[in-house]
C-alpha cells in the first residue's frame, strides 16, 4: 500500500495545538469557565450485557464476568438525583446494550427528558423495533448512533459476531433516520475494510445519516484477542488521506468524521475543561471509558460529593498525567490493555 505524504501524527498534533489556542483566548476573554461546578455531560453505561460479540469490544460487553450492579431502578434513582442537582447538558446512553433494558430503558430517559437534557444514544440495533424508534422520537438528541462495521452482511456479521446482525442494523438505521431522528453511522475500521471506505460512506449516505465516524480499533479489551483487526501506520496514514479525499467527494451530502488515537484523545482531554465522565455498571465513576480512573462509585456518595472531591480536576492529577505520558501506540502497557479490569482510585 502506498505510504502517504500525510502523516496522521502531525494532524493530531496539529488539532491539538488548535485546540489549545482557542480555548486559552476563550478563557482569556471570560467566554469559557476554566472549571465546571458539576458535570455538564455523563454517560450512562447501563449494563455490561450484550447480545453481540464483536472482536473489537473495549469493554469485553457479554462476558460472564461483566458485572452490573446498577439496576435499572438504581439508575432512575441515580437520574433524579442529577435533576435535583440541578441537571446536565447532555447524557450518552450506552452499554453493553442499552436496548436489552427494554421498556425501562424510557423510564430513565423520560426523568432527565423532563428536566431538558438532551442525549446521544448508543446501539447496535439488533432490538430496535418500529415501535421503540417511535418512542425515540420525543427526546431531544445530539445524535443517534448505530454500529455498522461492514459495507455488507458478510463483513459486519463476520466482525460482530451474529448472523443477520447486518440486516438488523440497516433497518434500524433506515428506521430513524425516517423518523427525523439525526442519524450517526459508527464505522470500526479494520485491515479487512479498510479497501472499502467509500462503500461504507456511501451506505451510510443511502441510509439518510448526518454523518459517518471512522475509527479504527481502541487499544483495549478483546482487541487483543484479534490483533488482526489493528491498523499499523501505514495503514492508519492510508485512512485519514481517505477521509480527506471522501469528505471532498461527499461535501453537503454526508459528515465524515475520524476518532483520533488514545493518546491523542487523552492529550485532548487533558487540555480541555473537565465536563463530564462515565457511571459503569457497577456504580463506578471513572473520568473516561478508556482511562482506568475511577473517582468513586454513585452507589456509596452522590454525584456532586464525588465531583467537587475528585472530578473537577481529574484530568491535571500527576497520575493522569504520567499515564497519558506513557502511553505508547506501539508497546501499549499492560493497565491499558486490560483497562477494564484495573481500577486505579484517585
Amino acid at each position: 500500500m502506498k505510504n502517504y505524504v500525510k502523516k496522521y501524527r502531525s494532524l493530531d498534533e496539529r488539532n491539538l495545538q488548535l485546540i489549545k489556542e482557542n480555548l486559552e483566548l476563550l478563557q482569556n476573554m471570560g467566554a469559557y469557565p476554566r472549571k465546571f461546578n458539576y458535570p455538564i455531560t455523563l454517560q450512562f453505561e447501563l449494563t455490561g450485557q450484550c447480545n453481540l460479540s464483536c472482536k473489537h469490544c473495549y469493554n469485553r460487553s457479554g462476558d460472564s464476568d461483566r458485572e452490573t450492579l446498577m439496576t435499572p431502578e438504581k439508575w432512575c434513582e441515580l437520574a433524579r438525583q442529577i435533576v435535583s442537582d440541578g441537571g446536565i447538558f447532555q447524557c450518552i446512553i450506552s452499554g453493553g446494550e442499552p436496548l436489552l433494558l427494554g421498556d425501562k430503558l424510557f423510564n430513565i430517559m423520560d426523568i432527565l427528558h423532563d428536566d431538558g437534557t438532551s442525549f446521544v444514544v448508543i446501539t447496535n440495533s439488533l432490538l430496535l423495533t418500529k415501535e421503540k424508534v417511535k418512542r425515540f422520537a420525543k427526546y431531544r438528541y445530539f445524535w443517534f448512533q448505530i454500529s455498522i462495521d461492514g459495507s455488507n452482511a458478510e463483513i459486519h456479521d463476520s466482525f460482530r459476531g451474529v448472523a443477520g446482525s447486518f440486516d438488523k442494523a440497516v433497518n434500524g438505521a433506515l428506521e430513524i433516520s425516517d423518523a427525523g431522528i439525526p442519524l450517526v453511522i459508527a464505522h470500526t475500521v479494520t485491515p479487512q475494510n479498510l479497501n472499502q471506505l467509500e462503500a461504507m460512506v456511501n451506505l451510510a449516505y443511502r441510509l439518510g445519516a448526518n454523518s459517518i465516524i471512522l475509527g479504527e480499533v481502541l487499544p483495549s479489551g478483546r482487541a487483543y484477542s484479534n490483533e488482526d483487526i489493528i491498523l499499523n501506520d501505514e495503514q492508519k496514514n492510508y485512512l485519514y488521506w481517505q477521509i480527506e479525499e471522501l469528505g471532498n467527494k461527499y461535501k453537503g451530502k454526508i459528515a465524515i468524521q475520524r476518532s483520533a488515537e488514545l493518546k491523542t484523545q487523552m492529550e485532548r482531554y487533558m487540555l480541555e475543561v473537565n465536563g463530564g465522565g462515565i457511571i459503569r455498571p457497577n456504580g463506578d465513576f471513572r473520568i473516561d471509558c478508556m482511562a482506568p480512573f475511577t473517582i468513586g462509585n454513585v452507589l456509596e456518595r452522590s454525584i456532586k460529593d464525588i465531583w467537587i472531591d475528585k472530578g473537577i480536576d481529574a484530568w491535571k492529577s500527576d497520575a493522569v498525567k504520567n499515564f497519558v505520558a506513557n502511553l505508547d501506540e506501539d508497546k501499549q502497557t499492560g493497565s491499558v490493555k486490560n483497562h477494564v479490569d484495573v481500577d486505579v482510585r484517585l
